[in-house]
């Protein structure tokens, strides 16, 4: 009978790259909708509720007609 066991270098290959993946996951943007401030307002870094426009440095979305994305590629629409 042959028994297979993790090797530590398999266990901390393993576990660096689950680390990876959570850290991917909570660094990515997971806003709603409006983030609570209605329709073409979004929240701003204070908590504030800010007008939606395109900044100086926005770059429009293929496909989607009012949407952009601004300096720090956050995704914005009317």
């Amino acid at each position: 009978m042959r028994a297979h066991s993790i090797t530590l270098s398999g266990l901390v290959r393993m576990v660096a790259m689950v680390g990876l993946l959570c850290i991917a996951a909570s660094y990515t943007s997971n806003a709603n909708a409006a983030q609570g401030c209605g329709f073409g307002y979004h929240q701003s870094f204070y908590g504030g509720c800010v007008a939606n426009h395109p900044g100086p440095f926005a770059r429009r979305v293929a496909g989607r007609p009012g949407c952009w994305t601004n300096l720090w590629g956050q995704f914005r629409c009317y």
